[in-house]
């Protein structure tokens, strides 16, 4: 990643593969203190495929639409839209989930407002749009 002049390596966020049956990948956005913020709502055949994707959704981060929900057994957790002329499809296509559950929709939101951050490093590490 990058370092400040002699601070040793600076920590940020990490953004891992993460391997799956039948031979798909996701991806899993965790924080510099290891806890997992985001995974991906879609899985990939391959690579580039998954590459492909991180790169839209960092140039798309400003424009991604949140929906925040609680789900049967009463957590909270939320996901991230692409905006419809990403996808062409007539609803936005969900491209990022929280990685677990959480008590409070306070909390949740909390989460959600990490991963905004963590993506706005990310898109600075990596120099995308």
């Amino acid at each position: 990643m990058s370092s400040d002049s002699g601070a040793g390596p600076r920590r940020g966020p990490r953004l891992l593969t993460v391997r799956l049956g039948g031979g798909r990948i996701g991806w899993l956005l965790a924080a510099a203190n290891g806890r997992q913020l985001a995974r991906s709502a879609v899985t990939y055949r391959s690579e580039p495929e998954l590459d492909e994707a991180v790169r839209q959704l960092l140039v798309e981060r400003a424009a991604l639409r949140y929906l925040v929900q609680q789900d049967g057994d009463r957590s909270w957790g939320w996901s991230a839209l692409l905006p419809v002329r990403s996808t062409g499809q007539a609803v936005g296509e969900a491209v990022a989930r929280s990685a677990r559950g959480y008590l409070r929709q306070d909390q949740c939101r909390q989460g959600m407002a990490s991963f905004q951050s963590m993506l706005q490093q990310l898109r600075a590490l990596r120099g995308a749009g």
